[in-house]
């Protein structure tokens, strides 16, 4: 297995605002890497499903949606801390025009004295049609957006630049990177064209959980891009972003599992994934990465789709267990090749009371990964 793993978790995004910069100075004092900041309008969980029978956070947090601008919680986060990484994970060049996300990012950058990594994907269409923007050929557009956001970090005065989605005429970026550091860019990447775009042109890979064979195989595919770009391979950091489920016991995990809202997590599978675990897709002709859109979808419909997803896709999507299991899991994927991992807890949306125990269990999955 390689050396030490880098291990980051989310940061705070949600209201009350004064807990963005306590939770990352938390994060930094129990000796974590990163700490990450999602880009949705609209979370994975159906308005219908989020009601106080099902979580209790229901009763505090109106909505699943309520969420911050990832880019101004960083700011924050960074501006309180000192030494760990903010990042975001992800956004997409389909709501943020390049233009925009090269300041953003460097606005964060600035606030965070260097530490930001810019988390890039090809975007979900339920943070895209519902507000009139246009679902067209995300991962081209993703790809040209990249040429223009470090055309602009490396501009000294006005540039043009004619794309098929982008085009600039006499544009400035007049913040420049701090220290003349580029903020890292690591993408979100699983189909054969977005794998090579991070052999390419990414700084980092930032895929959600697969199998360790997976794994392995895709980043063989992202090496093999980069060193026939010219680029050096072991220059690119592995990561994954990994859902959590604490558990002291057997059986409490198969009750989590079993939870309505962890099971709609699962909607962002694909749809061949579901056929490989011999399980039908609870949608048709792809996954809900491409065609859920949570507020269309009433309770009776949400809770079809959550009795379409069996335990075992739960298992598959999150690490789980104890502290102990939770990290061989993880050093499965490290012997594929990871570098960093991000541990997305969700414990306490299957089971509010084991909260804490999750958190402690996560400290110990960290020193585990990290000797």
């Amino acid at each position: 297995m390689a050396g030490r793993i880098t291990v980051g978790l989310p940061g705070h995004f949600t209201p009350p605002a004064d807990r963005v910069a306590r939770t990352a100075q938390r994060a930094e004092a129990e000796g974590y890497d990163a700490t990450w900041y999602p880009c949705h309008l609209m979370a994975w969980h159906p308005d219908s499903l989020w009601t106080p029978d099902l979580t209790p956070i229901a009763k505090v947090q109106p909505n699943p949606h309520a969420q911050f601008d990832p880019f101004q919680a960083m700011a924050v986060a960074g501006a309180a801390t000192t030494s760990i990484k903010v990042g975001v994970g992800v956004t997409d060049t389909l709501r943020r025009h390049p233009a925009m996300l090269a300041l953003s990012a460097l606005t964060a950058q600035h606030f965070a004295g260097g530490r930001v990594i810019l988390g890039l994907g090809s975007g979900e269409r339920l943070n895209v049609s519902p507000y009139g923007l246009e679902w067209n050929r995300p991962t081209a557009r993703l790809a040209e957006a990249l040429e223009v956001v470090r055309l602009l970090w490396r501009a000294d005065g006005p540039v043009d630049f004619d794309g098929d989605f982008f085009r600039l005429r006499d544009a400035v970026l007049g913040l420049d990177p701090l220290d003349g550091q580029e903020p890292p860019i690591w993408l979100a990447a699983h189909g054969p064209r977005m794998l090579e775009l991070v052999g390419r042109q990414g700084d980092g890979w930032l895929p959600t959980k697969s199998s360790p064979e997976q794994y392995a195989d895709r980043l063989a595919a992202i090496r093999r891009s980069a060193a026939d770009a010219g680029r050096d391979p072991d220059a690119i950091t592995p990561s994954m972003l990994g859902y959590v489920l604490c558990a002291p016991d057997e059986e409490t995990l198969e009750r989590m599992c079993e939870h309505p809202l962890v099971r709609m997590l699962c909607v962002l599978l694909p749809e061949g994934v579901y056929r490989d675990h011999g399980v039908t897709p609870p949608f048709t002709g792809g996954s809900g990465f491409h065609s859920f859109i949570p507020t269309t979808v009433d309770r009776a419909a949400a809770l079809r789709v959550v009795e379409a997803i069996p335990s075992r896709m739960v298992r598959y999507a999150a690490f789980c267990g104890d502290a102990a299991q939770i990290a061989d899991q993880v050093r499965a994927y490290a012997d594929a090749g990871l570098r960093d991992i991000v541990l997305w807890n969700v414990t306490g949306l299957a089971d509010p009371a084991l909260t804490g125990y999750s958190y402690k269990v996560l400290r110990e999955v960290r020193e585990m990964l990290t000797a």
